[in-house]
């Protein structure tokens, strides 16, 4: 099965859930077995917990600890998978997806991204995203899709040694 990590931020607002929805029944039609970040709901009680403490360092302290948590879930997701797909909608790419896509470069995973976006983000005229993200993506071998009907992932990605 081919497996694959699909970056995000559409978990941030309910609207974006049949866009994400859309995004995973063509990945599952190319044959994908999907880690999706937003699907992670072992730190929802916790993170419902830290929101109600009243002791503010605790509450910092809980928090800081969930992070950390949700950050090796991640990580993991990313070590698992064999590609990486980014969804980089909107007037700025996200950061946290962002990072995504250069931690599974540097892991030598095929990165793609996907910008449906019709505005360009980029540094320079004419670049869809930032440069440092499509650089990444493009020396990966992945490619940048302009809608969810134009992904077409195929190949290996070759494994570098782990970070």
């Amino acid at each position: 099965m081919k497996k694959l990590y699909l970056a995000s931020p559409l978990g941030f607002s309910p609207e974006n859930t049949a866009y994400l929805n859309q995004v995973k029944v063509k990945l599952a039609s190319l044959g994908f077995e999907i880690f999706d970040p937003w699907e992670q709901k072992q730190f929802a009680s916790r993170i419902e917990k830290a929101s109600q403490e009243r002791d503010y360092d605790a509450r910092i302290a809980a928090f800081g600890e969930i992070a950390q948590h949700i950050g090796l879930c991640n990580e993991g997701g990313i070590r698992w998978a064999n590609f990486v797909l980014a969804v980089l909608d909107g007037a700025e790419v996200d950061s946290g997806t962002a990072s995504e896509v250069g931690f599974g470069s540097a892991l030598g995973k095929k990165c793609y991204g996907l910008r449906t976006d019709q505005r360009d983000s980029g540094d320079f005229i004419g670049l869809p995203v930032n440069l440092q993200i499509l650089h990444f993506i493009e020396r990966s071998g992945g490619t940048m899709f302009r809608s969810i009907a134009e992904i077409s992932i195929t190949g290996h990605a070759i494994q570098r040694e782990a970070l």
